[in-house]
């Protein structure tokens, strides 16, 4: 389903002159605006509308804003409500907000403070929003940490399901498991409030057809029913479970709502929970050791960040080989090698929180969003934190984007009070970053990566690591063909390495 940008805003007033400011006050916002002067009109819309903000008089007749919000919050539990009236008192004004009002307002208001106290209110919807998603990518990667415990398959897939319900406030979840080269049916799991449902997500029609066309792409599937007083949208869900680009089995479920919506953010979960199931099922039956099956569920998670950037895309398995190379070039083995794979993977985990407003900008960034770029290493800290296997990580996720001399983020650290691992994947992501194309630049050259790391050893980057960086690629122990295509123009190459040998 497609995302949803403009926001959806209900106006309700009985007096036609509010109805008329408000509207003209905001026509040249980029809102779907819905205005009303009948309070009934307004809560039939909130029951059959998805509905982002609303702004309502508090008494309209025998009528209060009051049902109004109380309506909006039971049908839109995140959404925005903002009361008018020209007779405030302190009390209202106490009452209405402890009952979940967003703000209060005092007619006659100005339309640059209606529009202002509007644009802060959805902000304010949007950071809530973006915390959800965090909790539930947090609460989903605690859950995985259950596999270290000795958890058997058939209940860790419970685990899943029972997160997919809850992120979509399913009726009913199940694992379908299937043996990629047989289609044997080899495993189901499921949860579901009745047998109805239950029939329905245990069906493998869904899971036969993903096998058939081959598929990555979840299936949805929506019907309208009537229930009760009103019709409700019935959604149908299949994602599939895909390793090593075979479908191992499905994620079906069954959820009934008002306005039958998938965020982009549950599906980026969804499919991050079935990357999980995927890595179970794989470690349960090859036997694989515990670390397997939790790389698998870190990939998924890597990559439902990058699927956010086209032009990051395949930017961690790159930088990943990079720091790798690197590392065993200077002695690393064993454990010290199990953990860069950890903390490569995971090491722009915090850019999930960033907006794509700000991740895919064309153009230079301002303060504010450099400031909230800068953020990222602390918002992957707190997402990992307190998973104890993915501590080793945590150098990596806290310290790439520090540098040598002190200037880097987020805690500007110096010299080698730098960890490491942050010294080392630092000069691998920024080579990488160099090459790769971004919304604002196209990708430079090898040689003047080669050259700007050479020219940066001594304030960016440790210049012991440097020098055993471009002694790497001197030897020719990095495929950069195999990385970055033969397209690239290799023919100075050669002699720029030699000349940097020279010079360091």
């Amino acid at each position: 389903m497609a995302e949803h940008t403009a926001a959806r805003i209900l106006v309700v007033d009985d007096d036609t002159n509010i109805i008329n400011v408000v509207t003209e006050a905001l026509a040249k916002e980029p809102y779907e605006v819905v205005c009303v002067n009948d309070p009934i009109e307004a809560l039939r819309h909130l029951r059959s509308n998805p509905v982002d903000l609303v702004l309502t008089d508090l008494v309209m007749g025998q009528h209060s804003g009051v049902q109004i919000l109380e309506a909006a919050r039971s049908s839109h539990p995140d959404a925005i409500v903002m009361l008018m009236t020209a007779h405030p008192t302190v009390q209202t004004a106490i009452t209405v907000l402890k009952q979940g009002a967003y703000d209060f307002l005092v007619k006659p208001f100005k339309l640059d403070h209606l529009r202002a106290t509007i644009r802060r209110g959805l902000a304010h919807q949007k950071v809530l929003r973006e915390n959800l998603t965090l909790k539930s990518q947090v609460e989903f990667l605690s859950a995985a940490n259950c596999v270290s415990t000795g958890i058997d398959i058939d209940n860790y897939l419970l685990r899943v399901i029972k997160s997919c319900r809850a992120e979509l406030s399913a009726s009913a979840a199940a694992v379908i498991e299937m043996h990629p080269a047989t289609r044997q049916i080899l495993r189901r799991v499921y949860s579901f409030e009745d047998e109805s449902l239950g029939s329905a997500v245990l069906d493998t029609t869904t899971l036969y057809e993903l096998a058939d066309t081959r598929s990555e792409e979840p299936l949805v599937r929506s019907t309208s029913e009537t229930r009760g007083s009103g019709e409700v949208i019935r959604l149908s869900i299949g994602m599939p479970i895909i390793v090593n680009q075979s479908l191992h089995g499905v994620i079906n479920m069954v959820a009934v709502s008002r306005f039958g919506q998938i965020t982009p953010g549950q599906m980026d979960i969804l499919r991050i929970l079935a990357g999980s199931a995927g890595a179970a099922i794989i470690n349960h039956r090859l036997y694989q050791d515990l670390q397997s099956s939790y790389m698998e569920a870190i990939r998924a998670l890597t990559s439902a960040i990058e699927a956010r950037d086209k032009c990051t895309r395949g930017h961690t398995d790159r930088v990943l080989i990079l720091a790798r190379e690197l590392a065993i070039e200077l002695g690393w083995r064993g454990q010290e090698l199990e953990d860069l794979t950890m903390g490569c993977t995971l090491h722009d985990i915090g850019k999930i929180a960033i907006p794509d407003a700000i991740l895919n900008k064309e153009g230079a960034l301002n303060a504010e969003e450099r400031e909230r770029m800068f953020r990222h290493p602390l918002d992957g800290l707190k997402i990992i934190a307190n998973i104890d296997r993915l501590k080793p990580a945590i150098p990596y996720i806290l310290a790439h984007h520090e540098k040598w001399d002190g200037t880097g983020y987020p805690r500007g650290l110096r010299g080698e009070d730098i960890p490491i691992e942050g010294r080392l994947l630092a000069v691998a992501d920024t080579f990488d970053a160099m090459l790769s194309d971004r919304p604002y630049r196209q990708g430079g050259s090898i040689v003047h990566a080669v050259r700007e790391i050479k020219r940066c050893r001594g304030t960016q980057f440790d210049p012991e690591i440097v020098d055993a960086f471009l002694d790497l690629l001197r030897r020719g122990k990095v495929n950069l063909q195999g990385l970055y295509g033969s397209h690239r123009d290799f023919s100075e190459l050669d002699a720029v390495l030699t000349t940097e040998k020279a010079s360091v």
